[in-house]
């Protein structure tokens, strides 16, 4: 066999047409049959992708893709590194360059580049932690020692995307047998060294390909621990060679290094070290390509490596450029499609097939590899009911975004099985490497014109999985404008977290302004010490449901003014309450889309310890709607004593840039309270670091102290300009606030969530 091969090559250097056509009849007459045919290696020069790593730019590859079968080039190898083993994994696996382009542009990238799941995914408790001024957890505890994680992502919704879209040949493990011939390239993380994947897992295999070291978690395949292939071979011409390849065809869509005058940041200087390592490596792998190799360099200088927005412009790009490169090529493109059956078998036919014909097994079996303490069946609940129906990759997905919501796990992966003629799921859930236990911490900075400024500093420790049921024990610990130590738990009663108790502790004192003709005339501290319990019901993920009591001790005190507004007060508080709160918005700093409804009615009663006893209402809704890059936000607060008479420590307060722009915060308080308002929000940027939106705001409210004042004819009214991001550490805003009166307040607000 390696005779014929031989010949027929040697007769393709020699150009001759002849030649080949009389070697080849000279292999049949050998003995080599129809089967044999189909098997032999090609009667021409055997072709190599070969397709480097460079972040958003490798967009461009699929651009690249598009041009050689436009151009009917024959592809028999595909290696790439980093973006080049995406592009080049997915196509080996049976995506067309269509296909590909299609998962490009319909990607949210947003939501792929954060390991949690959208908001609408977890529970109402997780949720309702989003609103304290704590930022994410910056670190986990695991024996009593800190931990942080090895990198800012796990990569579990790009597990999730790789998984899916190759499951058509999951079954394959040797990468020799997909539709092309395909190497991902990777990096020891330990040694150093290039590490070619061949074999096993291709989904794993583009993601450890893709890892770039501190920004997604490196993977473990065969004992070592892999990084972004970018650091050892960027343009694995050599893996190419190695595999055979008598012509390669090299595309090149690295980031260049930077200039001196482009070295003005920290970010700037790290991209430029990472650019060294990869700039050296790719001078030896350009150095092996030969005359009749093909080089291509899309022109990408406007596409920067994070520019997930480009993609559709690299696509362009990339097409461009090869239509350009690749003519002298296209005299090697079949005269006909080949009529012999593929050497591969169903698979690869399946696979060929996968964005016409997409894949879906009938689910016969759900299966868990748990390698936690939480009971299987509280896994078990948080996955839908897939047996016996197709494969429902949606589904699936909200299975899985449901378990990695529990928020104890480092990834949750899933592996399709087929064993007696069924086809079934491994779920497969990994505990945090660096601690089930998380820590938080944040800031909160508030200034006004005219109020001054305040913060709040905090820490909190959650414990979680304390039990099988999966309860959380949460402390926090606050210093600033509010002093506060509390201590909260929280324990789903069944497996499936309808039922749940939730206790709290705490002790602290709160200072707050009393206003005067819109001036502070003194500022006053409240303090209580207590406790609250609740009996809760979750509506799935839509929010819950809680019945409890609350009973607290306290007393008021002058901070500073000359005149004390509440001298020698002391309470006692006792409350019975129920609460309902319902929310569907994706984020409760800048929403785009989704609902949220809060409403509480509680009663002071004697019988509880109270000293007075009066009963109140609470509510409070937002409602987001978002058309490309502009939203449109309704809020609505209504707050009423319904009976009785509330003292200070129970009264309702607006005024600030959330409530009622052009006052200071908090600085309207009454028995009665009304805010209603419509923000405009327009998203400058789509790309970057940090998401800026500017916008404005109108709103209209006020309080009252008697009910039979209430009037919503002669309301307040103020309005704001808007100037806001994203941090990572927390919501910040820009406001200028303008009330009726020809009042004007500056507010400026870090960390702390008004939405």
């Amino acid at each position: 066999m390696l005779m014929h091969r031989d010949l027929l090559r040697a007769a393709w250097r020699l150009r001759k047409p002849c030649c080949v056509l009389c070697l080849a009849l000279a292999a049949l007459m050998l003995g080599l049959g129809p089967g044999a045919v189909a098997y032999a290696e090609p009667a021409r020069p055997k072709i190599a992708l070969v397709l480097s790593g460079g972040g958003a730019r490798g967009a461009a590859h699929v651009g690249v893709l598009k041009a050689i079968e436009q151009l009917r080039i024959p592809v028999d190898i595909v290696t790439g590194t980093s973006a080049g083993a995406i592009v080049g994994g997915l196509y080996a696996a049976g995506l067309s360059p269509e296909r590909i382009e299609e998962v490009l542009r319909s990607t949210d990238w947003d939501s792929l580049l954060q390991d949690g799941p959208s908001r609408t995914r977890r529970s109402q408790q997780t949720r309702v932690d989003d609103r304290s001024f704590l930022s994410r957890e910056f670190a986990g505890v695991r024996d009593r020692e800190v931990n942080a994680p090895s990198a800012m992502l796990q990569g579990q919704q790009f597990d999730l995307l790789f998984r899916n879209l190759t499951l058509a040949v999951s079954a394959i493990d040797d990468f020799d047998k997909l539709r092309v011939r395909f190497r991902a390239l990777a990096t020891d993380a330990v040694s150093g060294e290039a590490v070619v994947l061949g074999s096993g897992d291709l989904a794993r295999a583009i993601r450890a390909s893709m890892s770039v070291p501190a920004v997604f978690a490196g993977v473990e395949i065969g004992g070592r621990l892999l990084v972004d292939g970018g650091i050892s071979n960027n343009l694995p011409v050599s893996v190419a060679r190695e595999l055979g390849a008598d012509i390669v065809i090299a595309v090149d869509i690295s980031t260049p290094l930077r200039s001196r005058e482009e070295l003005n940041s920290v970010l700037g200087m790290m991209s430029q070290l990472t650019g060294f390592l990869t700039a050296r490596n790719m001078v030896d792998q350009l150095g092996r390509l030969a005359a009749r190799d093909v080089l291509i360099r899309p022109a990408l200088d406007k596409i920067g490596s994070t520019d997930l927005q480009g993609a559709a412009l690299a696509v362009d790009l990339g097409e461009q450029a090869a239509l350009q490169a690749l003519g002298p090529l296209a005299a090697l493109a079949p005269v006909a499609p080949p009529a012999v059956a593929s050497p591969v078998g169903t698979e690869q036919a399946r696979a060929s097939n996968i964005a016409l014909e997409p894949f879906a097994p009938i689910v016969g079996f759900v299966r868990f590899a748990n390698g936690s303490n939480l009971r299987e069946d509280v896994l078990r609940s948080r996955v839908s009911d897939l047996v016996g129906k197709p494969l429902d990759l949606d589904q699936l997905k909200l299975s899985i975004d449901r378990l990695y919501a529990l928020e104890v796990f480092e990834s949750v992966r899933y592996r399709k099985l087929e064993e007696n003629g069924e086809t079934g799921l491994l779920i497969e859930t990994v505990p945090r490497s660096w601690g089930l236990d998380a820590l938080q911490f944040g800031l909160r900075l508030s200034t006004e014109r005219r109020r001054g400024s305040d913060f709040d500093l905090g820490i909190a420790y959650e414990a979680r999985a304390l039990n099988s049921l999966n309860g959380k024990w949460r402390t926090e610990l606050q210093f600033g404008q509010t002093t506060m130590l509390a201590t909260e738990l929280y324990q789903p009663i069944d497996s499936s977290e309808y039922w749940f108790v939730n206790a709290r502790l705490s002790s602290g004192e709160t200072l707050r302004k009393l206003y005067s003709g819109g001036f502070a005339l003194a500022e006053y501290g409240v303090a209580r010490t207590g406790a609250s319990v609740a009996l809760g019901a979750n509506f799935d993920r839509y929010g819950d449901i809680r019945l409890g009591v609350r009973r607290y001790r306290g007393e008021t005190y002058l901070s500073v003014g000359a005149t004390d507004p509440f001298p020698n007060y002391r309470f006692q508080q006792g409350q019975a309450f129920v609460a309902l709160e319902l929310e569907t918005l994706d984020s409760p700093r800048f929403p785009r889309s989704g609902s949220y409804l809060r409403v509480e009615a509680s009663n002071s009663l004697y019988s509880l310890g109270a000293d007075s006893q009066f009963d109140q209402i609470r509510l409070r809704s937002t409602i987001a709607r978002s058309h490309g890059a502009h939203t449109l936000i309704g809020q609505l607060q209504v707050e009423s004593t319904t009976g009785g008479y509330a003292p200070i420590q129970n009264r309702f307060a607006i005024g600030g840039l959330f409530t009622l722009p052009g006052y200071d915060l908090e600085a309207l308080v009454g028995q009665h309270a009304l805010s209603a308002g419509l923000t405009y929000l327009y998203r400058a940027n789509t790309s970057g670091l940090l998401p800026l939106y500017l916008g404005g705001s109108w709103y209209a409210g006020d309080v009252w102290d008697d009910r039979s004042a209430v009037s919503l004819t002669s309301l307040r009214r103020g309005k704001a300009l808007l100037l806001g991001t994203d941090s990572p550490i927390g919501p910040l805003y820009l406001g200028l606030g303008h009330s009726h009166g020809g009042r004007s307040v500056i507010y400026f607000t870090l960390g702390q969530p008004w939405f």
